[in-house]
């Protein structure tokens, strides 16, 4: 599990209704995003931002004993400007580079000596560039592009030639994010922050959550990001050529952050609202919420954390566990039960 601080806790599982936290690796970071492993469970990558000495990156880990996890390489010459996101595929790891906006391709093919083999970025825009997700399935790369939207690249796929060494560019769905939060504007001024925050591909849709929160101090606000917004976009690739949006879900009581889905069920964690699941089974279209699609909720609030209000990071689901790291309460473990006839 990561932190928001410098160090990656390795947590027994083992029996989940009795986690405990069993080893960590330390780094020079002040934030620990993303941790991830090979499909073999053999190595893994974590992301750094804020190191003290300005050498950031991505950090390569033993995790052949997953209770005792081990550093054994880094890779910062490129990346030193901070790493958020990081993403591992045969071999490679996809991550987002802080300070060009661009997407770098790291070989840990030998994990002792990563080295960089691909770079891609979109064209600079005036509002900026800035990569802040990545997701790769069968061969394609699902890019959440913060101001460009959705892009989509062939890494191995083939489609348009492209390989982890050559990406190629594929399509790209981009939307009017100020037109979308033209309220959150209105509450908040133009300091607000919005862009496309991540994107989850299943079956012939590809979701695609924004983050959207305020910039500075706000009356009623403890700091600038507590009270946040966003929508998620349901975006059809059946051609993947011309992907377009059919249908959306967006919470009224909190944003849209990091997505897990699993059959016909889509977890997320919800910051300020908590964690819950939406039901989306068979054909999606329009309003999903006003569709009486979403299925549980559960405010992750406790009177002993760091702050007693719900900040739900995500959801990662296991096996019929759904793990909801909160950045104010900690690590919840729920599962999702099936809802009991009414009592006659």
């Amino acid at each position: 599990m990561s932190t928001i601080a410098d160090r990656v806790y390795a947590i027994d599982i083992t029996d989940v209704t009795h986690p405990k936290i069993v080893d960590s690796m330390m780094t020079n970071a002040r934030i620990v995003n993303d941790v991830m492993t090979t499909e073999d469970g053999k190595y893994g990558v974590f992301s750094r931002e804020g190191a003290s000495d300005r050498k950031n990156g991505i950090v390569v880990f033993d995790a052949s004993n997953p209770c005792h996890p081990k550093p054994v390489s880094e890779y910062t010459q490129t990346v030193s400007g901070g790493v958020h996101s990081s993403y591992v595929y045969k071999g490679h790891a996809y991550i987002t580079d802080d300070a060009t906006g661009s997407m770098r391709v790291i070989d840990i093919q030998d994990p002792m000596h990563p080295r960089e083999v691909a770079r891609w970025q979109t064209e600079q825009t005036a509002a900026g560039r800035y990569l802040h997700d990545i997701m790769v399935v069968d061969g394609l790369a699902y890019l959440a592009y913060w101001n460009d939207g959705l892009v989509i690249l062939d890494v191995g796929n083939g489609m348009r030639g492209g390989s982890p060494t050559n990406p190629q560019f594929v399509s790209q769905f981009k939307y009017d994010l100020t037109a979308t939060y033209a309220r959150v504007w209105q509450l908040f001024g133009q300091g607000f922050v919005r862009g496309t925050h991540t994107a989850w591909r299943q079956g012939r849709y590809v979701f695609v959550g924004d983050e959207v929160y305020a910039a500075h101090p706000y009356k009623g606000l403890q700091d600038g990001n507590n009270l946040t917004f966003g929508r998620l976009h349901v975006v059809d690739v059946s051609d993947i050529t011309k992907p377009r949006e059919v249908a959306w879900y967006e919470p009224t009581d909190g944003g849209v952050h990091n997505v897990w889905v699993v059959g016909d069920t889509l977890y997320l964690g919800n910051y300020q609202g908590g964690a819950r699941a939406v039901d989306i089974s068979g054909e999606l279209k329009g309003d999903l919420l006003r569709e009486g699609r979403e299925m549980s909720w559960i405010l992750t609030v406790d009177s002993l954390g760091h702050r007693r209000a719900p900040f739900a990071w995500g959801a990662v689901v296991r096996d019929g566990n759904i793990f909801v790291p909160d950045i104010n309460t900690g690590l919840w473990i729920l599962r999702l039960e099936a809802k009991q006839p009414p009592v006659p």
